[in-house]
């Protein structure tokens, strides 16, 4: 952990996690600076948000950006140029089944109801945005299905995903695709609104929240 100024602001940063500035702060090392000042960079769009998810996880870029996909373009655009792993060598099947464990599944030893791992459920989300934006597919037409299920699954999984999770991610899809009327229609089946007030946002909500609401397997 290594205090960094970025812009005006003073961090506390895990460089392990951020490769760009670990060699920034090397090079400056080498280079004989002062090790009694504090290292300063130039201001990086969105550090606060991306070092506060590099330690809690990538889900909570959908808690804190704003819900404009330009912000999100230079966000993974920045992610990359620091040299964060955020896809960690994962294809679009990998994310599919690490978004898949936040579903409650019946347990029949005990017939209750086991929830699933939600938070790996949701930094997963981001990877799928991620890749929708910067990822690399050898086929846009034929890796289209896949991408089209995996946001499906987003959307229409409201009890896992909240509401900025999935707009974002539909977003991305329709962007990165050439979406067909079909696939519109199946995504408009699920609308996307907030359920509370700014103030009281329910992406705001603790790992363990849940909400009884109905969620679609259909076309998995």
């Amino acid at each position: 952990m290594v205090q960094i100024q970025i812009g005006s602001e003073e961090y506390t940063v895990n460089v392990k996690k951020i490769p760009y500035l670990e060699a920034f702060l090397r090079f400056q090392q080498h280079a004989g600076q002062d090790t009694a000042q504090l290292p300063t960079h130039d201001k990086i769009p969105f550090f606060d948000v991306i070092n506060h998810a590099m330690e809690h996880g990538f889900r909570h870029f959908f808690r804190r950006m704003p819900t404009d996909l330009s912000d999100y373009h230079t966000l993974c655009e920045t992610l990359e140029f620091l040299a964060v792993d955020v896809l960690e060598e994962q294809k679009i099947t990998d994310v599919m089944s690490d978004m898949r464990r936040g579903k409650t599944e019946y347990d029949p030893e005990d017939g209750r109801e086991v929830s699933g791992g939600r938070s790996v459920a949701r930094d997963s989300a981001f990877r799928l945005l991620y890749l929708f934006m910067l990822g690399e597919f050898e086929s846009d037409v034929r890796d289209q299905n896949a991408a089209y299920n995996a946001a499906l699954f987003v959307v229409s999984h409201c009890g896992i995903f909240k509401w900025k999770t999935r707009k974002m991610v539909r977003e991305a899809f329709e962007e990165r695709f050439s979406i067909t009327e079909k696939q519109r229609q199946s995504l408009d089946k699920w609308p996307i609104e907030a359920r509370y007030s700014a103030s009281s946002d329910d992406d705001e909500t603790t790992e363990d929240e849940d909400y009884n609401f109905y969620d679609s397997d259909f076309s998995f």
